[in-house]
């Protein structure tokens, strides 16, 4: 049986990966370089992907956190620690533990092998940060080359306390042997961090905005998928790319399912249609679930997008779909967008997901 050459929902590597040769090389530049970079891209478009495959290559040693699975700052420094001794036996960071303000309680998993760590402390979680953080720094001094720390979904640290930014530039400001590595799918918050003057982080590194994989180089490596199961590849990569609008992440997605069915029956001219309405029903307890969470305004500008390709910005948008005032749209998108459900793209705001769109259609039309 021939296995599938799409994926998605997980990290992609290997013969999955598309395209990004641009982006890697920047990325590998950045990383042998001194500065610190910050990636911006909304999500599911693959800057986990590409961090992992370019660190994978680079030989160096990195440590790699999603802040969004992270409850606090004691937390934090509980989850770095934990991935430290991934890389280094218990043994050799003995003597650096010790040194700690306040000793964490380590313990192996008989099963995983892998150190569990917490701070079991009344603190407000600032002197185990900071002291991983140190220890980070210390060991990347034994290495030849800096270590690389990565912060995923960075501005979640809001989360943990108003002044956490303003603590770890002071920590990670002092530090020569670690690349930073700051990836943010909210890009109002993270250029906030980032670029506003007042901000403890301004200008800490440089910007990387990541797009949508261009046009033609999907269509590349799709028609070579394709190519070893129909002849129609062409036509079916063409129509996928319609669907999604070169999205990375629900473009493998339909390739996907429209493989599977593929694989299992014959082709047929509206397989990418067939396969489009497959995923929207699937996912119909999760989009209703999302509807619901909304007010009657946001209601009202989503129903207009997915019927209309008018920016929802302008007073005709308004008077067809009765949003109100241009103000209060314009709260609505900025809402929505923080929420990842639109993203901003060169010709304006558009719904993220184009299975959530058609399910919008869909349902308005019943």
């Amino acid at each position: 049986m021939k296995t599938n050459p799409f994926k998605f929902g997980t990290i992609v590597e290997g013969s999955f990966f598309t395209d990004r040769e641009e982006e890697s090389e920047r990325l590998s530049s950045f990383i042998q370089g001194e500065n610190h970079l910050i990636m911006i891209s909304p999500g599911r478009y693959g800057k986990t992907s590409l961090i992992m495959k370019v660190l994978g290559e680079s030989g160096r040693k990195y440590l790699f956190l999603d802040l969004q699975l992270v409850l606090s700052a004691d937390d934090m420094a509980a989850q770095l620690l934990k991935r430290v001794y991934r890389i280094y036996p218990v043994q050799k960071l003995k003597n650096y533990i010790k040194s700690f303000r306040i000793i964490p309680v380590v313990t192996m998993n008989p099963v995983t092998g892998q150190a569990e760590v917490s701070f079991k402390s009344e603190s407000d979680g600032m002197a185990p940060l900071e002291d991983v953080l140190d220890l980070i720094e210390k060991i990347a001094g034994k290495e030849k080359g800096k270590m690389v720390v990565v912060f995923d979904e960075f501005q979640e640290i809001f989360r943990f306390g108003n002044e956490l930014d303003r603590f770890l530039r002071s920590v990670m400001q002092g530090h020569r042997r670690i690349n930073y590595i700051f990836l943010g799918s909210s890009e109002s918050m993270i250029r906030g961090i980032f670029e506003k003057k007042s901000s403890p982080f301004y200008r800490f590194g440089s910007i990387m905005v990541l797009e949508k994989i261009s046009r033609p180089k999907f269509m590349d490596f799709l028609q070579m998928k394709f190519k070893n199961i129909t002849g129609n590849f062409k036509e079916l990569s063409e129509r996928i790319l319609d669907i999604t609008g070169c999205h990375p992440y629900y473009t493998q997605q339909l390739a996907f399912t429209v493989w599977e069915n593929l694989n299992r029956g014959k082709y047929s001219a509206d397989l990418p249609e067939k396969a489009a309405g497959e995923i929207v029903r699937s996912h119909d307890n999760d989009y209703e679930r999302i509807w619901n969470s909304l007010n009657k305004t946001d209601m009202s500008v989503l129903a207009g997008m997915s019927a209309s390709t008018l920016s929802p910005l302008s007073d005709e948008f308004s008077n067809t779909f009765g949003t109100g005032p241009v103000s209060t749209v314009f709260s609505v998108i900025q809402r929505l967008a923080k929420k990842g459900l639109l993203v901003k793209e060169e010709t304006g705001y558009t719904i993220d997901d184009p299975f959530f769109r058609r399910w919008i259609i869909h349902r308005r039309q019943i």
